[in-house]
C-alpha cells in the first residue's frame, strides 16, 4: 500500500499514519459455532479438529469429555469419551465416537479413567489419538493382595473416527507400562496420556507419562508402520526417556515429582536443521517448572539436548508448550505457558514464555514473557494455530480460563519474531473459556485457519477466520494551493480538486468477493481539535454530509486488483490567517459489512481489511510559498529584546533603572508599569508571527500602545478574562527586513509585600520554521521604596564652661553639672504608610563619656512626640543616672545675648585665636565612650519627634581640654524600619557637593536604615565661647547594599571600645549628616 506515480497528476505530498489496531481482527466472533455437551461431562476439557477426506470429505469438531458416562458394556458408572461434532449451526447435534466398549473386571477398570483427557488429529486424512490417563490394571481383584495400575492408556483411530483392524495402528493396544513394574517408583502410576499427539511427518506418536518413576516422568515414542518392514527399516523405536529397552530412571534428565510429559510437542529444525526433536514439559521440575528438548539416540533412548528452567518459584512453568515458526526463517521457536506465575506489584497472574530460535537452540535468558492479569492462569492453553491471517507468519493462542469468564488473546508472529501486542482479544459469557484451544486446520473450506475453543462449562465453540483483503489507497491532487489564482468554476475562488482510488489484493489468487467500501473525507482534523474552524469546505456534500468540512461516500471493488476512483471538490474559505501550513486531509473506509443471522452461519464470512495496513490515511495539501527561499521552505528568524519602562504622563515611557544588572520597580513611584517589547525579522518572511506573554499573577494585561509599526502590519494584542495571557498578532506574514516595536501596559494591582520578583515569559511563534524559538524571562526586581527621612538640630547657638572642678558626687542638681543641651529629632514619612510593611524605629549613639571615662553629656531625660510609645532603650539609669534635680533656665534670652557679644569681643583681641587647635569625639572612631538609645516609633503616621535633654559635664572641660582651640562632639542617629519582607528599600537621594558620611553594616537584613549625625563644636579660650556662624545645611540621603559580614575600620573601633553597648546593624543603610558648628 502506498501512494504511486501518475503521468497526468502530480502527487500530493502524502503521508501514512499508523493508527491504533481495532479491537478484533480476522477471528469472526460474531458467528461462532457452538456446541453443548452434557452437563457434568467437562464437555470441552480438550478439542481437535479434524478432516475426514474418505469416504466423504467432511470437517468435524472433536471434543474430549473425560467425565462423560459410561457405555454399556464398560462395566463402569462414569469412563468419559469422545464426541464429533458437524460443522452446522445446531447446537446439540454432537455424537458419541463408539469405542473402548468393552470391559474385563478381573484384569482392568475403566471407572474414572478420564477418557478424552486428550484428543489429537492426524489432519486431514489422518489417524485420531484418544488417551484415557487414568486406566487401571487389576491383579487378584477381590484378594487381600488385589493391586491395581493407573498406568493410563490410548486409542488410535481412522480418519472415519473406526478401527480399522486391518491397520496395526488402530486400537487400544497403545499402552506402553502395561507389564512393567507397578509400583510407584516405576510404573504403577504411570498416567500415559495426559498429553500425546502425532508428529508432523505423520510417523511417529509421542506419549507424556508424568507419574512414572516416582513422577519423576518419562517422554514415550512410538511408531507402527508396516511399510517400514517392506523398505527393509525394522529397528525405529520405541524410544523413551530413561531408554526403553533398559528402563534406567537415571537417565531420565529431572528429579522426583517434576512430572515431565505432562505437556508435549514436537518438530524438525528445533535444534539442528530437519532433524526432528520432542518439546516435554515438566511443570514442577527445579520448583520452578522446566522444560526439556529430546533427540532421539541410539535405538531405544530420548536424551536431552537443552533444559530450560522457570524463572519464578512455582510458576508451573511448562504446564503447556507449543513450537512455532514465528518469524518464518525456517527454525521452530518454544512457546512455554507458565500459568501459575504471580507478580503482585504489577498484578500479574500467569505468563507466557516466547524463545526465538537461535537457528539450532534457544538462549534460556532471552525471551519475551507475555504477561496476564491477576488470578487470570493466563498460559494454561498455548496452541500454535497456523498463519491465521495469511502474513507468512504462524501465529499462537493463549488460553487465560479464570479471567473474568474466560479469555483467549490472539499474537501474530513477524518478521521479528512475536508481536507482543495482542492482535485480538476474544471473550465469551461461557464459563472457563479458553480451557483448551486448537487451530491450525481450515474447516470452511476459505483456506484460513480455524479455531477452536473448549471451557470446563461443558461448551466448546468454533471461531472461523475471516480472508483478510490488503487495500491500496491512491490519492492525488492536481496543483498546490495559489491564493493568488481564483480557479471556482462560476466562483471567483479558490478550489482544490481531489482523486482517491481504491483496489485491494488478497490471498488466495483466485478469491474475488465484491467489496461494498464506504469512505470518508474529513479535513482539518487537528486544527479543529483546537477550536479552531476549517480553511476548506467539500462542494456537493449530499445529505450525509451536513458538516462542511467531511464528505462521505461508497463504491464497489469488483475483485482483486480491479480499480475504482472518485474525485472531489474542496473550496478555500475566505480571508484565511494561515497560509503557510498545508491543509491535512484524513481518509477514512471500511468494508460495509452485511449483518448475518446464526443460521447464516454455514455461509461463507465476508472479508475484513488487514490490520497491519492503516484504515486511515492522511495526507497534506500545501500552499504555492512566498517569501521563502529557493527550497520553498519559509526559514524564519525573529529576533526578540524587550526592557521594562515606566508609564509617564503624556504616553511617555521612561527605561527602569538597573541594579546589578536586573532592572528595578519601585513600587512606591506609583507609576504605571510597561514593557517594551521588539521583534524584527532577518530571515524569510515569518508566516502567522505571534508573540504569546505569559504574565505573573502580580500583574495582568491592560493594553498596547504602538511605537514602531509598519503601515502594512496589522498589530493585534488580545488578553484571556483575568490578563494573564495575551497574544499578539506581529503580523502574517511579517516579511524579511519588518520589525515592530510597542509597548504592553501592565497593571500592577497584584503586587503584594511579598511580591520581590516578575517574570514575564515571552514566546515567539510562527508557522515558518525556526527551530531555536524558545520562550524567554523578562525579570524584573520589585522593591518598596519608603521616603522615612530624620532631621535634628540642638539648642542653645552657644554653650560656656568654667569655674572650679567639681567631684560626682557632690552634684545635686543639673546646674552643677553644666551647659544645658537640647537635642531635637524630627522623623518624616514623606511617602506611602507603612500600615503593615514594618515598624519604624529611631536610633541614637549617645556619646556619655570620653575614653577614659570621665562624663562627656550627661543625659537628663527623653520625650516622644507622636508615637504609642514613651521610652527609649536603654531605659532607667541611664537617663540622669545620678537622679539629679531639675532647675529652672540660668539665664534670659536677653542677658544671654548680651553676654555673648563680649565674648567676642574679649576673644577677638588674645594672640592664640590665631593658632587653633581642634579635636573630635565620635562614638564611631572610639574617641567617645556611647550607649544607643533605640526608641520604637509605634504608630507613627506621618511625623515623630525625639526630645533629648543633655548637660556638658563642665568639670571634664576643664580638666581635659583647657589646650583646646575647637571641640567637636558627634551625635548620630539612625532611622528605619523593622520588616520580613526583603523588597522594602529606603528612598535613595543624595545632594550633590556634599560629603557622604561611613555606612553602617547591619546584622539584621531585613532592616533599612537612615543615619543623621549632628556635630557641634566648642571653640575654646579663657574658658568661654566665641559667637556662633552657622551655616544651614540640608538632609542627604543614600542608599547601598552592604554585605552582612562588612565592617568600617572606625566601625570596628568603637565596636571593641564599648563592647556591651554594640547594637543590631541594618543590611540596608541610608545615612544623612547634620552638623551645627560653633565658634
Amino acid at each position: 500500500p502506498g501512494v504511486c506515480s501518475m503521468a497526468a497528476l502530480p502527487l500530493l505530498s502524502a503521508l501514512l499514519l499508523l493508527l491504533p489496531l481495532a479491537g478484533t481482527f480476522n477471528v469472526d466472533t460474531r458467528l461462532a459455532v457452538v456446541k453443548e455437551g452434557d452437563s457434568g461431562s467437562l464437555f470441552g476439557f480438550s478439542v481437535a479438529l479434524h478432516r475426514q477426506l474418505q469416504p466423504i470429505d467432511r470437517s468435524v469438531l472433536l471434543v474430549g469429555a473425560p467425565r462423560a458416562k459410561a457405555l454399556p458394556n464398560q462395566h463402569a458408572n462414569r469412563t468419559g469419551g469422545v464426541y464429533q461434532c458437524p460443522f452446522t449451526a445446531n447446537t446439540d447435534d454432537c455424537q458419541r465416537v463408539i469405542f473402548d466398549n468393552d470391559a474385563d473386571p478381573t484384569t482392568e477398570s475403566k471407572q474414572d479413567q478420564w477418557m478424552g483427557v486428550t484428543v489429537k488429529s492426524q489432519g486431514p486424512g489422518g489417524k485420531v489419538l484418544a488417551c484415557a490417563h487414568r486406566y487401571e490394571t487389576r491383579r487378584f481383584v477381590g484378594l487381600p493382595e488385589e493391586t491395581r495400575g493407573m498406568i493410563g492408556r490410548c486409542y488410535v483411530l481412522s480418519q472415519d473416527l473406526r478401527m480399522n483392524e486391518q491397520d496395526e495402528m488402530d486400537g487400544g493396544s497403545w499402552q506402553f507400562c502395561a507389564g512393567r513394574p507397578d509400583s510407584h517408583e516405576q510404573f504403577g502410576v504411570c498416567q500415559q496420556g495426559l498429553d500425546a499427539g502425532f508428529t508432523r511427518d505423520f510417523h511417529y506418536i509421542y506419549f507424556g507419562a508424568p507419574g512414572a518413576y516416582n513422577w519423576k516422568g518419562i517422554a514415550h515414542v512410538a511408531q507402527r508402520n508396516s511399510t517400514f518392514y517392506e523398505q527393509g527399516i525394522f529397528d525405529d523405536g520405541p524410544y523413551e526417556t530413561g531408554d526403553e529397552r533398559w528402563k534406567n530412571e537415571k537417565l531420565v534428565p529431572v528429579a522426583y515429582n517434576s512430572y515431565l510429559g505432562f505437556s508435549m510437542d514436537s518438530g524438525k529444525s528445533v535444534m539442528a536443521r530437519n532433524r526432528l526433536s520432542f518439546v516435554a514439559g515438566a511443570p514442577r521440575a527445579n520448583h520452578t517448572g522446566a522444560v526439556v528438548v529430546l533427540k532421539k539416540d541410539s535405538l531405544s533412548s530420548l536424551t536431552p539436548e537443552q533444559t530450560i528452567y522457570g524463572e519464578e518459584l512455582a510458576s508451573s512453568f511448562g504446564y503447556d508448550v507449543t513450537l512455532a515458526d514465528l518469524n518464518n526463517d525456517g527454525w521452530l521457536d518454544l512457546v512455554v505457558g507458565a500459568p501459575q506465575y504471580f507478580d503482585r506489584r504489577e498484578d500479574i497472574g500467569g505468563a507466557v514464555y516466547v524463545y526465538m530460535n537461535q537457528r539450532g537452540g534457544f538462549d534460556e535468558h532471552n525471551f519475551i514473557r507475555l504477561n496476564g492479569t491477576k488470578d487470570s492462569m493466563f498460559g494454561l492453553a498455548v496452541a500454535n494455530i497456523g498463519d491465521i491471517n495469511q502474513d507468512g507468519f504462524e501465529d499462537i493462542a493463549v488460553g487465560a480460563p479464570y479471567d473474568g469468564s474466560g479469555k483467549v488473546f490472539i499474537y501474530h508472529g513477524g518478521r521479528m519474531g512475536i508481536n507482543p501486542k495482542a492482535s485480538q482479544v476474544i471473550v465469551r459469557t461461557v464459563e472457563k473459556f479458553g480451557y483448551s484451544i486448537t487451530g491450525g486446520m481450515d474447516v470452511d473450506g476459505n483456506t484460513y485457519p480455524d479455531l477452536l475453543i473448549g471451557s470446563l462449562s461443558d461448551k466448546i465453540a468454533l471461531l472461523r477466520a475471516r480472508p483478510v483483503i490488503t487495500p491500496n489507497i491512491l490519492v492525488t491532487s492536481d496543483k498546490d494551493i495559489d491564493i493568488n489564482v481564483k480557479n471556482c468554476e462560476n466562483d471567483k475562488r479558490i478550489c482544490i480538486k481531489v482523486k482517491a482510488c481504491f483496489s485491494y489484493k488478497a490471498k488466495p489468487a483466485n478469491y474475488n468477493p465484491i467489496i461494498n467500501l464506504t469512505y470518508t473525507f474529513e479535513a482539518e482534523m487537528d486544527r479543529r481539535k483546537q477550536g479552531l474552524g476549517s480553511r476548506v469546505s467539500f462542494l456537493n456534500r449530499g445529505s450525509n454530509s451536513p458538516e462542511e468540512y467531511v464528505l462521505s461516500g461508497s463504491l464497489v471493488l469488483m475483485g482483486q486488483g480491479r480499480e475504482k476512483c472518485t474525485e472531489k471538490t474542496m473550496q478555500l474559505q475566505e480571508n484565511i490567517k494561515d497560509k503557510l501550513r498545508p491543509i491535512p486531509l484524513q481518509l477514512t473506509y471500511e468494508i460495509n459489512q452485511v449483518v448475518k443471522t446464526k443460521r447464516q452461519a454455514s455461509l461463507s464470512l465476508q472479508p475484513v481489511l488487514d490490520a497491519q495496513v492503516p484504515s486511515r490515511m492522511k495526507t497534506e495539501i500545501n500552499f504555492v510559498k512566498e517569501g521563502c527561499g529557493p527550497d520553498n521552505i519559509c526559514q524564519s528568524n525573529l529576533i526578540l529584546k524587550y526592557n521594562y519602562c515606566s508609564r509617564e504622563e503624556n504616553e511617555k515611557y521612561k527605561a527602569l533603572k538597573s541594579m546589578s544588572g536586573q532592572q528595578v520597580f519601585s513600587l512606591s513611584d506609583q507609576k504605571d508599569l510597561a514593557l517594551e517589547v521588539s521583534i524584527s525579522n532577518t530571515g524569510d518572511d515569518a508566516h502567522e508571527a505571534h508573540l504569546i506573554v505569559n504574565l505573573p499573577d502580580a500583574v495582568s494585561y491592560g493594553g498596547f500602545r504602538k511605537k514602531t509599526v509598519p503601515e502594512e502590519v496589522q498589530l493585534v494584542c488580545v488578553a484571556n478574562a483575568n490578563g494573564s495571557l495575551a497574544d499578539c498578532e506581529l503580523g502574517n506574514p511579517l516579511k524579511r527586513g519588518q520589525a515592530v516595536s510597542f509597548y504592553l501596559i501592565l497593571s500592577t494591582s497584584g503586587i503584594t509585600l511579598d511580591t520581590s520578583e516578575i517574570s514575564t515569559a515571552l514566546l515567539l511563534t510562527t508557522t515558518s520554521e525556526q527551530p531555536d524559538l524558545n520562550a524567554l524571562s523578562a525579570k524584573l526586581k520589585v522593591v518598596i521604596e519608603l521616603a522615612l527621612t530624620v532631621t535634628g538640630f540642638t539648642k542653645p547657638s552657644q554653650a560656656k564652661f568654667g569655674g572650679e572642678i567639681r567631684g560626682e558626687s557632690v552634684m545635686k542638681t543639673e546646674e552643677d553639672v553644666g551647659s544645658l543641651i537640647e537635642y531635637d529629632f524630627k522623623v518624616l514619612n514623606l511617602g506611602k504608610s507603612l500600615g503593615s510593611l514594618g515598624s519604624a524605629f529611631i536610633s541614637i549613639s549617645w556619646p556619655a563619656e570620653i575614653p577614659n571615662g570621665k562624663w562627656l553629656l550627661y543625659l537628663v531625660s527623653v520625650e516622644m512626640v507622636g508615637t504609642r510609645e514613651t521610652h527609649c532603650n536603654p531605659s532607667g539609669n541611664r537617663i540622669n543616672e545620678l537622679g539629679l534635680q531639675k532647675v529652672a533656665p540660668e539665664i534670659s534670652p536677653s542677658n544671654d545675648k548680651r553676654r555673648s557679644l563680649k565674648l567676642v569681643t574679649a576673644c577677638a583681641r588674645l594672640p592664640i585665636c590665631a593658632d587653633r587647635r581642634v579635636d573630635a569625639y565620635d562614638c564611631r572612631d572610639g574617641t567617645a565612650r556611647c550607649y544607643t538609645l533605640q526608641c520604637p516609633l509605634t504608630a507613627m503616621d506621618s511625623v515623630a519627634e525625639i526630645k533629648l535633654r543633655a548637660r556638658l559635664w563642665n568639670s571634664t572641660f576643664l580638666e581635659e581640654y583647657s589646650h583646646l582651640d575647637q571641640l567637636e562632639i558627634i551625635t548620630r542617629a539612625t532611622v528605619g524600619i523593622s520588616s520580613q519582607s526583603p523588597n522594602i528599600v529606603m528612598k535613595d537621594a543624595r545632594p550633590d557637593g556634599y560629603p557622604v558620611s561611613e555606612h553602617i553594616c547591619s546584622l539584621i537584613m531585613s532592616a533599612h536604615i537612615t543615619n543623621t549625625a549632628t556635630v557641634f563644636s566648642l571653640r575654646m579660650k579663657c574658658g568661654f565661647f566665641k559667637r556662633s556662624r552657622y551655616y544651614d545645611t540640608v538632609p542627604q540621603y543614600h542608599a547601598v547594599r552592604i554585605r552582612k559580614d562588612e565592617r568600617q575600620p572606625r566601625e570596628a573601633a568603637a565596636a571593641a571600645a564599648a563592647p556591651h553597648r554594640q547594637h543590631k546593624r541594618r543590611e540596608w543603610v541610608t545615612t544623612w549628616n547634620e552638623r551645627d558648628t560653633y565658634y
